[in-house]
């Protein structure tokens, strides 16, 4: 048989016995791709469903080289695989295919050699699985997996950072506070607690990234936030960007984590900056919204009134399918390994748990405007300034300090001591459970590190209220999955957040020992 007459019927009218017109109903009959394609690599036959995976018709694919529906690269790879049919079927490949509209198929192929009756070999029959929803779930397990894992190791880099943070900042504040005032020293230690705080922040925007960060929200301007942010930006945006601020004279204030907005803002500038690969302008607006917009998503989540943020970019935009996704989880524009697709969900999550909205207007070639809403406070509170500790106010009470770190828990001791507490130390759970009892007075205060070796810092607080109902729980924690699910951590206790200084502890501890200094931030 020559090469050209298997291209027109490589099964002549039957296969064995079985007619060609009944193989046709079986083959359209079936879920999976089967595609016949002739020793010269053209197709002869495809049925529905193996065309509607390659979005064409039967008819549109009957006589095209497979070649049409992958890349050359991967053709010598198929070309071997179709030979090997001619003596041995059963065998499988994953094969990359391209679609009508140019998407990728991946699909898991098995091969069957097709002969004459007498016995010669015309093509080959492939059986087509599409696996392309399960390659792309496999995908988002193993970067969600790997995610997690990148998570956890930074949270645990971070619980341990943040203790030796807390040692160095609080021991450089105690030396400061001891040297006399024009001592040159203390501008020494000042520059110390000023790295320290910087480390800090760090660590905060790491835990931010890995969503384990313990949300601190205050009372705050927001075009404050952002004017000390725009310094950062600029050299973010590069030199072909220029970067515009409009803040309405009257607007209002809002309560959230600065920190968490100030991750809002950077990653709305970073999705404005690849909008805009040859250069532009990007614009933030900040100004109260006074009406609730109609067209708000879900008009019943917040009635308002907000301050808007918005962020504005000249870019390429986006069309109106990729908008619908834009803040999907995992879901990205860029290219392989250039973009988790995390930056806009993160931010709609932030928003979200803000109590806020974000919407987005965009259109292809018209640039893209992301308008963050946020509640805004009747009235605004100016924060408590942050001083040395030499303007941390007197107190008086008992506290128990429970912590396995030596240095951090000689520190809150000396720290506590230094306002006017009268502090018992117990390194885990048993011991202080012992100190309470050998005690035998009044214990005001438990100021206790949450992840602790044997009895943990919830337990802990659990035993000890049960003998004193009306003791204050301070939990100390630099890392959000110390707190676990237990909504009374923060609904009846206090927490600290690692590292802090000698106002931040005395504060927590104020507000335990007289609930009603909680209004006091």
């Amino acid at each position: 048989m020559d090469e050209q007459a298997p291209d027109q019927q490589p099964m002549g009218t039957s296969v064995g016995q079985v007619p060609m017109d009944r193989l046709r109903s079986i083959f359209d009959g079936m879920f999976d791709g089967v595609w016949l394609v002739a020793s010269s690599g053209r197709t002869t036959y495809a049925n529905r469903a193996m065309a509607g995976l390659l979005g064409s018709t039967p008819d549109e694919m009957r006589g095209r080289s497979i070649t049409d529906f992958l890349d050359e690269a991967l053709w010598l790879e198929v070309k071997g695989f179709l030979a090997r049919q001619r003596n041995q079927a059963g065998e499988r490949m994953e094969l990359r295919l391209r679609r009508a509209d140019g998407s990728d198929l991946f699909g898991i192929v098995a091969g069957s050699p097709i002969t004459t009756d007498e016995g010669v070999f015309v093509g080959t029959m492939l059986n087509v699985s599409d696996v392309t929803g399960k390659r792309s779930m496999d995908a988002q397990v193993v970067q969600t997996q790997r995610l997690e894992a990148i998570g956890q190791f930074a949270g645990g880099i971070v619980h341990d950072f943040n203790n030796l943070l807390t040692s160095i900042q609080g021991y450089a504040e105690l030396a400061r506070a001891a040297l006399p005032e024009g001592d040159p020293i203390r501008e020494d230690l000042d520059q110390v607690l000023a790295s320290a705080g910087r480390a800090s922040a760090i660590t905060r925007r790491l835990l931010a990234f890995t969503h384990r960060q313990i949300l601190m929200p205050v009372d705050i301007d927001p075009a404050q936030v952002i004017a000390d942010l725009v310094p950062m930006l600029r050299p973010l945006m590069g030199d072909d960007i220029e970067v515009v601020v409009e803040v309405e004279a009257e607007h209002g204030w809002i309560r959230v984590d600065p920190t968490q907005l100030e991750q809002v803002m950077v990653n709305l500038a970073v999705n404005a900056h690849d909008a805009m690969p040859t250069g532009g302008t990007m614009t933030i607006a900040v100004h109260d919204l006074k009406s609730i917009d109609p067209e708000r998503p879900d008009p019943d989540l917040n009635a308002g009134p907000f301050v808007r943020i918005s962020v504005s970019d000249t870019g390429i935009g986006m069309d109106e399918a990729t908008r619908a996704r834009i803040f999907d989880p995992f879901y990205t524009t860029k290219g392989p390994g250039k973009g988790t697709g995390l930056g806009l969900s993160t931010v709609f999550g932030i928003v979200a748990q803000s109590g806020g909205q974000i919407q987005v207007e965009a259109s292809p070639g018209q640039g893209s405007t992301f308008h963050v809403d946020l509640p805004r406070l009747g009235t605004a509170v100016l924060p408590c300034p942050q001083h040395p500790a030499e303007a941390t106010p007197r107190r008086s009470g008992v506290v128990l300090v429970v912590e396995d770190d030596p240095a951090v828990r000689e520190f809150a001791r000396r720290g506590l001591e230094a306002t006017g507490y009268t502090v018992l130390t117990a390194v885990g759970g048993e011991e202080a459970l012992r100190a309470s009892e050998d005690w035998g007075e009044t214990i005001d205060v438990l100021l206790t590190d949450i992840a602790m070796p044997g009895v943990h810092g919830p337990e802990l607080a659990a035993t000890i209220r049960a003998q004193w109902p009306s003791i204050g729980v301070v939990f100390m924690s630099g890392y959000a999955d110390d707190l676990g699910p237990d909504a009374e951590l923060s609904a009846s206790s206090e927490i600290l957040p690692k590292p802090f200084n000698i106002e931040a502890l005395s504060r927590a501890v104020g507000r335990a020992v007289d609930p009603g200094d909680r209004g006091s931030q």
